[in-house]
């Protein structure tokens, strides 16, 4: 599979149609400080664990400050069969897309 990219103005209505799982990669404290709601929280380094243990036919959406995290993560996981994008720009061009 390929990873795909999502907009940050598309990323709302892309989760209701797909019932994709937002994924937030970044630290503790960033996540406390703000993140897209409905997100869980899956520091990046914690990531291989939890990947083991979801339903890889479901869409997942990685995110990260600026998005570079995502992809790295993104591609790794889509070669290896899961369904996964990653937010163009990450948490900055969200808050960019909400302001």
């Amino acid at each position: 599979m390929e990873l795909c990219m999502i907009h940050a103005n598309d990323l709302q209505a892309y989760i209701r149609k797909n019932d994709a799982i937002l994924v937030d990669l970044r630290s503790e404290e960033d996540y406390r400080e703000y993140h897209i709601r409905g997100a869980i929280h899956i520091p990046a380094e914690r990531l291989a664990e939890f990947m083991k243990h979801t339903d890889k036919n479901r869409t997942h959406i990685f995110y990260c400050r600026h998005g570079s995290i995502s992809i790295q993560e993104g591609k790794k996981y889509a070669r290896l069969g899961y369904r996964i994008c990653s937010l163009a720009g990450g948490m900055d061009a969200f808050l960019r897309q909400t302001t």
